[in-house]
């Protein structure tokens, strides 16, 4: 029997709302409350949210001061004034993070926070404690449509090495066991020769669910496809984050698993934004921010269902707001609602980073999703990853059985693609992810051209 479930349940988590304020619970319960809200009323709740923080940037954030914001617009067009403000870049925010900092919300207040520069330098950022809980719930709401609860046993195929000490990572590993019921199994070192280890680990921790890296499940379902007849666990989902879900990824991790594969959309400077909801649409956390798609080079907005980088405005930052800020991904939402009943909004399609735009003839952009496709058609590609250097050169790097007659045939079909790119291969023994863990298929070098 799984006795830590109900103690996490029914215990700590009770001790640390009595003992610490916790509300996460309480915010999971309010989310609940609005999911099958209609449209209108939702639009609503995100007005009267928006027009306080603007009106709270207006008066206690310097950048938003000098933006031109003031009380009497903001109450008579919510909307319109929060469209009058420039989308923010993680390059400029970066280069003044102070200007966005509320002065009536203290020190003490601020809790610190960074990424893991997994494409580009670490940016960091101060949070607050609302903030944080208000992530938190989005996480559970979107997980208890799979009948996944705070204490549901889990495996997290995860790794961030760079981020702690050897000491620190076998603390955080108890801590995830004690406290989350939780237990991780390093992404960097996953191999063929450890799949009698996983199918061990697997039968007897017994897990509710499976959370990590779309590439690092891809590469565990992979593992153990060939064993799955051994598997004696029922999942009740695998939850991929942090990296783009692609159609092959799910493919051999339902087959392998036999469950639903869940996309979670979120990062960690702006919270959970979507959850894939069992009819397989992600469904905005529309209770807590506002999701645009611009246009990548102007940054106008665009019509439902047209693909632009994604501007995010958190409805409950105080502590360092950033409005419409840009998270450098690539998405469409959509004005269609879903037969899940879920009356909140979708994110039509998430397509990745802004970086896996590619630039084809006369400045035309091709979504690198198309080298990917083009990649997984041909058997033997174990590992791939293509890098558009400039406007006229890139580089496929590749890990095949096939050796170089299968590089030239996948560079010949994207130089169909790209007919502008002139693409050099390389055979490799292995394509590494980044230092934070996640995987680059795709990756443009230059900025747009204007």
């Amino acid at each position: 029997m799984n006795i830590k479930k109900p103690l996490i349940e029914h215990v700590l988590y009770p001790l640390m709302e009595k003992r610490r304020g916790n509300t996460v619970r309480a915010k999971v319960r309010e989310l609940q409350s609005t999911e099958r809200l209609g449209a209108d009323e939702l639009r609503k709740r995100q007005t009267a949210a928006l027009t306080e923080l603007l009106l709270h940037c207006a008066e206690h954030v310097p950048a938003y001061r000098e933006s031109g914001l003031t009380a009497d617009g903001i109450r008579s067009d919510p909307w319109g004034s929060l469209a009058k403000i420039e989308p923010l870049s993680k390059e400029a925010f970066r280069e003044r993070p102070d200007d966005f900092l509320a002065d009536n919300v203290p020190q003490s207040a601020r809790i610190a926070n960074h990424t893991g520069g997994s494409t580009g330098l670490p940016l960091r950022f101060f949070m607050s404690r609302d903030q944080v809980e208000r992530y938190e719930a989005a996480r559970w709401r979107g997980l208890g449509w799979y009948g996944i609860t705070f204490g549901s046993r889990s495996i997290m195929v995860w790794g961030n090495p760079v981020e702690l000490s050897a000491n620190a990572q076998k603390k955080e590993q108890l801590r995830e066991r004690l406290l989350k019921n939780r237990q991780i199994l390093s992404a960097y070192t996953l191999s063929e020769q450890h799949a009698p280890e996983y199918l061990k680990l697997l039968n007897r921790y017994k897990p509710e669910y499976l959370y990590g890296y779309s590439s690092a499940l891809a590469e565990f379902a992979r593992i153990l496809k060939p064993h799955r007849e051994r598997l004696k666990v029922r999942l009740k989902a695998v939850v991929s984050t942090s990296e783009i879900l692609f159609p092959w990824q799910s493919e051999i991790i339902g087959e392998t698993f036999g469950c639903p594969v869940v996309d979670e959309y979120g990062a960690r400077d702006a919270g959970i934004l979507a959850y894939a909801c069992p009819e397989g649409r992600l469904h905005i956390t529309a209770e807590n921010a506002i999701i645009e798609a611009l246009d990548p080079v102007t940054l106008e907005p665009l019509p439902p269902g047209r693909e632009g980088v994604l501007a995010v405005t958190d409805l409950y930052s105080r502590a360092q707001p950033r409005l419409r800020y840009l998270l450098g991904d690539v998405g469409a939402v959509s004005q269609e609602t879903c037969s899940c009943g879920l009356g909140l909004p979708i994110l039509e399609t998430l397509v990745g980073r802004e970086n896996t735009m590619l630039v084809g003839p006369n400045g035309e952009l091709v979504h690198g999703t198309v080298v990917s496709r083009i990649a997984q058609a041909h058997a033997g590609v174990k590992g791939y990853r293509f890098v558009q250097t400039a406007e006229s050169t890139g580089v496929l790097y590749l890990v095949t059985e096939q050796g170089a007659h299968a590089a030239e045939e996948i560079a010949a079909e994207i130089g169909r693609v790209l007919p502008n790119v002139e693409i050099t291969t390389q055979l490799v023994d292995k394509i590494e992810p980044s230092a934070s863990g996640k995987m680059s298929y795709v990756v443009r070098e230059f900025d747009l051209p204007k």
